[in-house]
């Protein structure tokens, strides 16, 4: 450990007391992990230590009655490297115990250990079955191997780079043994000059064999691709249920330009020029009609406030004259307009529902990382569904007519109803992090001003509906007493949009303290009323997530160095007015890893020149 300097000790005894930390320490001069409970998230899942990354093998053992949850993992350090997976297990999604422990090296699933994988485990996912398609208890996982790096879309991809192999257990995900015949996909489709070739993405799909006119039940797997210069690619794989070591290659599920837009970027963001990620599913609406749906993280945007982007597409699925299935997008949207990336999601067969996870980095500009010790966490598991909304009015401005998030059907009378990918927390979850915590609801009504509450947490979830909103309007959260740090998380119905503004959140200069964004429109609907607007927010310590009526998500993070900076209020900006209804508070959320102890750090390995290339690898941290 570096010797401290002066205003860095200053800042460290007064941490060590529980107090504020000093703005003008020098926070990469701290020791390490000593903020390690600052900012650290406790009702959401993450990593023991070390840096985390994409979500990876979720699923439910129906054997076990478990649920598995995976994830990119450098067990060693805060940044990225050595990429492993960590492993947790759930009865109920709720509370959590670490496979192996919860002690750095403990933790580590599946690591790097033979020439096809020596330089990383990439991410993939996991599905209850045997080598022969049967369930009798054994796990089977698909992960990209790595043999080359780097890999990055900007730069010329190294032959070999990515392969999938897969993995197996008998006991519960508790072991693993890699398949004797891995890498079981080498290459890339021939003529592809690629950008990427990972994240295999793998389930069974009755509906695409028989659109396919398959007689036998096959698995269908899609990874992140993309031709350079030409644009990003969900190549398309299938194999025999009975044999998922053989798969074929059926083409390009999906051929955007590069970096093309489906509709305005700023409603439904920019496909990049590389997918990574990729889910490939069909959900059902209330009249059982079958909604197919991608989703992905897409590298490189059209904007400066979205250098990556998480979105998703709904669109029609043909029949190709090869034989291959072709989606063709009827609409588009964000599936997180913050820093959710490497969203993924698995289907629930214990409760029939679709459940996603999905990755929020820091936003520290790596800056006193080492002394916080940790880095990454998940959102909350959220669920997808078809969502509709009834008894829209056409109107100048309405998006409904234009290319954007939702699929219009007119009815009878005139009014339109929309559909779209639907996502909200998962319910049962929720309401299992709330037990123990403290209620508090306050009265309704119009409010002119900013009110705050009598309540105070950094570990909370604030809900509220709003409706006759003449101007921004919203939440104020981690608000300290002198409000020299606080975060206003506001809706705008002029501009449509719902942002958390953070350029207050923190006194310590360094952190990336700009507004983080996303594109709402509440339509107006027959009558005459304009849609009221269901905020739901979960702070847990740095990580912030807001959820709009099943159909917005936005997730972020802020760090407050005040220890005060607990407070919250009801905000309304100056000369506007809205109504606020069903306003609830439920202050201190369970910790979901019961058998951690709160601090759960561990020591930092340096990476040495042999173990990251001499720094080619990864930057040697």
């Amino acid at each position: 450990m570096r010797a401290l300097s002066f205003a860095a000790l200053i800042g460290l005894t007064s941490f060590v007391r529980g107090q504020d930390i000093d703005p003008a320490a020098d926070l990469d001069s701290f020791g390490n992990n000593t903020l390690f409970n600052t900012w650290r998230p406790q009702y959401h899942f993450l990593a023991p230590a070390g840096w985390m990354n994409d979500p990876c093998g979720a699923g439910y053992d129906p054997h076990r009655d478990e649920y598995h949850l995976m994830y990119q993992f450098n067990p060693n350090h805060v940044q990225w490297g050595n990429m492993s997976w960590g492993h947790a297990v759930s009865k109920d999604l709720i509370t959590w115990t670490d496979v192996g422990g919860w002690r750095n090296s403990e933790a580590v699933a599946l690591a790097p250990s033979e020439s096809y994988d020596r330089l990383g485990i990439f991410s993939g996912t996991m599905q209850p079955t045997n080598l022969t398609g049967g369930q009798d208890g054994t796990l089977m996982l698909f992960y990209t191997s790595v043999d080359a790096l780097p890999t990055n879309w900007k730069l010329p991809y190294i032959p070999g780079t990515e392969s999938q192999s897969l993995a197996l257990s008998s006991d519960g995900g508790r072991t693993w043994q890699k398949y004797e015949g891995n890498p079981v996909i080498e290459g890339s489709p021939e003529g592809w000059n690629i950008t990427g070739h990972r994240d295999p993405f793998f389930e069974l799909w009755p509906e695409m064999d028989q659109l396919l006119g398959q007689e036998e039940e096959h698995w269908y797997m899609v990874l992140g691709s993309g031709i350079k210069g030409v644009g990003p690619r969900m190549p398309l794989y299938s194999a025999k249920r009975n044999d998922p070591t053989k798969w074929t290659f059926l083409g390009a599920l999906w051929e955007p330009s590069m970096n093309e837009t489906f509709g305005d970027v700023k409603v439904t963001g920019s496909y990049g020029f590389n997918f990574e990620v990729p889910n490939f599913f069909s959900l059902k609406d209330s009249r059982g009609k079958a909604h197919y749906y991608v989703s992905m993280g897409a590298e490189g945007g059209s904007i400066p406030s979205h250098s990556r982007w998480s979105l998703w597409s709904e669109g029609q699925v043909t029949r190709r004259q090869n034989g291959s299935a072709e989606f063709s997008v009827m609409s588009s949207g964000v599936s997180d307009w913050g820093n959710l990336y490497a969203i993924t999601a698995f289907q629930d067969t214990k409760h029939n529902r679709r459940v996603q996870w999905g990755w929020s980095e820091e936003d520290m500009n790596s800056y006193g990382v080492k002394a916080q010790g940790f880095q990454g966490a998940f959102g909350l598991p959220r669920e997808l569904f078809v969502k509709e909304t009834y008894n829209i009015i056409p109107e100048p401005g309405n998006p409904i007519a234009a290319k954007s998030g939702e699929v219009a059907t007119q009815n009878a009378n005139g009014t339109f109803t929309a559909s779209t990918l639907g996502v909200r927390p998962l319910q049962d979850v929720v309401k299992g992090l709330r037990q123990g915590s403290k209620k508090t609801s306050f009265r309704p009504g119009k409010r002119s001003s900013t009110e705050y509450l009598n309540e105070s947490s950094a570990h909370f979830s604030l809900s509220a509906t709003l409706s006759s909103a003449s101007g921004p309007a919203g939440f104020i959260i981690r608000a300290s007493e002198d409000g020299t740090e606080q975060t206003a998380i506001v809706y705008d119905p002029t501009a449509h949009t719902i942002s958390v503004d953070r350029s207050r959140s923190s006194l310590i200069t360094q952190f990336a303290n700009f507004m983080a964004s996303g594109h709402y429109f509440a339509p107006l609907l027959h009558g005459g009323k304009r849609e009221a607007v269901r905020l739901d927010v979960f702070v847990d310590g740095s990580l912030v997530e807001v959820f709009a009526n099943d159909r917005f998500a936005l997730t972020t993070r802020v760090y407050p160095s005040k220890q005060d900076a607990t407070k919250m209020a009801l905000y309304v900006e100056d000369g506007a007015e809205a109504k606020f209804e069903d306003v609830t508070v439920y202050a201190n959320f369970k910790n979901v890893f019961p058998g951690r102890p709160k601090n759960s750090s561990s020591p930092l390995v340096w990476d040495s020149p042999e173990v990251s290339g001499n720094g080619t690898y990864w930057a040697g941290w």
